[in-house]
């Protein structure tokens, strides 16, 4: 008996084991899918061929995410912000 039952654990440890490098193996096209998409996305945002609404249409993410992927590849707002943004950023308060 002790021989199949080291035979079955031995199946179920190269189960398991084969089951874990599909899960990562899985894992990393994922990460490679998402930061090719976010270079892509990057890239639009940058050439303003798109602008964040438009993407956020095409993308699986939503418009929040979209910039900030965008702010952290570099891409410089629309416009400046105003006086009342830059006060709110800043804990400021505006003079309206």
């Amino acid at each position: 008996m002790d021989e199949i039952e080291d035979t079955q654990q031995q199946e179920a440890y190269a189960l398991l084991d084969r089951l874990t490098a599909d899960y990562e193996a899985a894992e990393r096209q994922l990460e490679a899918a998402r930061e090719a998409l976010n270079k892509g996305i990057v890239a639009v945002l940058k050439a303003r061929t798109l602008g964040p609404s438009e993407v956020t249409r095409h993308v699986p993410y939503e418009r929040q995410h979209v910039g900030r992927i965008a702010k952290a590849g570099g891409v410089k707002p629309l416009r400046e912000p105003t006086v009342v943004a830059r006060n709110s950023a800043t804990g400021g308060k505006s003079s309206g």
